[in-house]
């Protein structure tokens, strides 16, 4: 009984603290940045100055790419754990918990590769 309840409250915690997480790579695939979300938060990322050959979702829940720099418009969707290559065309990419309006970008546009601050 007692394993029981310390199993469920491990499960529990898992559920309460998920994360979701985006990799991009450039085309050559020799550099990478790994976005994270947490549980009840959805991101817009602008990757406009950021050379994006493959976005990779590694638990991003639902994932969706546009050709904007601001997450709207027309956009194709990416599984969580799926991987797009050729996403050259990518300007930004929203991710984390599915069914919530996302936040940012706000401007920030940056290149990830070199600065993130």
């Amino acid at each position: 009984m007692f394993k029981s309840a310390i199993l469920l409250s491990a499960f529990c915690a898992q559920i309460a603290f998920a994360l979701y997480a985006v990799e991009i790579k450039n085309t050559s695939g020799s550099k990478a940045f790994t976005f994270k979300a947490s549980d009840n938060y959805r991101y817009c990322i602008c990757v406009r100055n950021t050379q994006t050959g493959s976005i990779e979702g590694k638990n991003g829940g639902n994932i969706k790419i546009f050709t904007s720099s601001d997450c709207t418009g027309s956009f194709q969707t990416v599984g969580s754990n799926q991987k797009v290559s050729n996403t050259q065309w990518v300007n930004s990419f929203s991710y984390g918990e599915p069914g919530i309006p996302s936040g940012g970008p706000g401007g920030y546009c940056p290149n990830y590769y070199v600065s993130t601050g």
